[in-house]
């Protein structure tokens, strides 16, 4: 399993933990939408290459049923350090997302582009 899944999944069973033990009005909030940012810095002479291979998840990811915001930026100071905006409907919709095929492809080469493991980091909307 490479670095990309493996960092994936310890960062959605920690969220899910917290999920799974909160509750608004009664509802878990498992059924709120999941907003997180991927930070992903690449190695050295792989920053194209990666910011390739993130591009090309943009259109596709937009177009599945569960997604609600996927927006690529890179760090103005730092370029080859990506962060990727991303929300989607609920888990269901982020495990469908993560089953794609054109995620799965982006997944294997995740080791041979990224500098250190992926950064994915879980938000709760406060405002409007």
């Amino acid at each position: 399993m490479n670095t990309l899944i493996k960092a994936l999944g310890l960062s959605l069973c920690a969220m899910l933990a917290g999920c799974a033990s909160q509750s608004t009005n009664g509802v878990a909030s498992m059924t709120k939408p999941l907003i997180s940012i991927a930070v992903l810095k690449a190695k050295p002479g792989q920053e194209q290459a990666l910011k390739a291979g993130l591009l090309a998840l943009v259109e596709p990811t937009r177009t599945e049923p569960g997604n609600l915001d996927y927006v690529l930026f890179e760090l103005r100071d730092d370029p080859g350090t990506f962060y990727m905006r991303e929300a989607f409907k609920n888990q269901a919709a982020l495990d469908a997302h993560f089953a794609m095929p054109y995620f799965q492809r982006f997944a294997a080469t995740a080791d041979d582009l990224l500098n250190e493991p992926l950064k994915l980091i879980f938000l709760e909307q406060v405002s409007n």
